[in-house]
């Protein structure tokens, strides 16, 4: 059976199979041997562009061999003169120049002046990582140190959540007697809030609570505010600084009287926090440090640091290895006759990062 068609049934086919494939959209790269790789451009970053066909995983061209780019999307564009902006890429000019597209003007300039582009951001956006690292050492004494660490942030528009968890364990074993002995049983929790204002800048809120009864420590409790900037903020390097001031509450153990203390103190902080990849991004270099100073109640300073390298397994998992750095200037006392704990801890660890976003 034939199903008779109205008379313009045949126009408007064509107009939505038009409209259909005008809607699908697409980064072209023009090179200069005359090839055309047609994908999702990612990034542009250190004189090598990142782009994703639908036929294959994520690759880097270098920058030297395209002719010039053609895409209908807006990107945040950096170009070698400081210049930044948003705006599309117009394929070239009659001089093979790159014309660049925004809403207020055209220019051209070179594709080599194509300094830095990232995809701009979008409203909401989460990552986690859940870390598993562990170290053992044997002779006269054995030691293990396992270390379970999760973090998370979550970014809507101009406001940003980090949260981390830290369950980190050390045990001796005297090869002799076989007697294990617990020297560690740190558990540390911080949550940030970072309302971007003016980007790079940020007001930030930071609460954390910290134990290890090892040392005596039952609790430490800081609260603050303060300011920061974001000084890098890109998916290839991340570095961003905050300072503030707060509150201090702490619970330590006295051997000596057998009781609690509770001191009060007033303290300035400071956090650090820095990422960047290399290598078309397989290797990763991160140092992140703390600083509290007690500018009331116990007098004390406290420095905490992890320094490390990793390198990207799959895209799920990344291994690790790095160096965790702590230092008080006024270490626990930790039983009587007295007895300090140590001013600085450092732990080399190997690990096992799980990504998510």
């Amino acid at each position: 059976m034939k199903i008779p068609f109205p008379d313009n049934a045949s126009g408007s086919i064509a107009l939505i199979c038009l409209f259909l494939g005008t809607t699908v959209q697409a980064d072209v790269l023009v090179l200069k041997n005359g090839d055309r790789i047609t994908g999702d451009i990612k990034r542009i970053w250190d004189g090598e562009i990142s782009i994703e066909p639908e036929y294959s995983d994520e690759f880097d061209v270098e920058m030297s061999v395209v002719e010039y780019i053609e895409s209908d999307q807006e990107f945040e564009i950096d170009l070698s003169d400081g210049r930044s902006l948003l705006a599309r890429f117009a394929g070239a000019d009659s001089d093979g120049n790159q014309v660049i597209k925004s809403d207020d003007e055209s220019i051209s300039v070179p594709v080599a002046d194509l300094f830095e582009l990232e995809e701009i951001e979008d409203e909401f956006e989460w990552e986690s990582n859940v870390e598993l690292a562990g170290d053992v050492k044997k002779g006269n004494t054995d030691t293990s140190n396992t270390k379970l660490r999760a973090d998370a942030t979550v970014r809507f528009n101009d406001h940003r959540h980090i949260g981390e968890i830290t369950f980190f364990r050390e045990k001796l074993t005297d090869a002799q007697t076989l007697a294990d002995v617990q020297i560690k049983e740190q558990d540390l929790f911080r949550y940030s809030y970072n309302w971007i204002f003016k980007d790079p800048w940020f007001f930030s809120g930071d609460l954390s609570f910290e134990r290890d009864p090892i040392i005596n420590l039952n609790s430490r409790v800081i609260m603050s505010a303060g300011i920061g900037s974001d000084i890098w903020d890109t998916p290839r390097r991340t570095l961003n600084v905050k300072l503030g001031a707060g509150y201090q509450t702490e619970e330590i153990f006295l051997p000596l009287v057998n009781v609690n203390q509770s001191t009060d103190s007033s303290v300035l902080t400071w956090a650090l926090r820095y990422r960047q990849d290399f290598f078309s991004d397989d290797v990763e270099l991160f140092h992140n440090h703390t600083i509290t100073h007690n500018i009331s109640g116990r007098t004390n300073t406290s420095y905490k640091s992890t320094t490390g390298l990793g390198y990207e397994i799959t895209d799920l998992l990344t291994a690790q290895i790095s160096i965790d750095f702590d230092y008080v200037t006024d270490p626990a006392r930790l039983s009587d006759p007295p007895r300090f704990a140590e001013n600085e801890d450092i732990t080399l660890l190997f690990s096992l990062v799980a990504e998510f976003d």
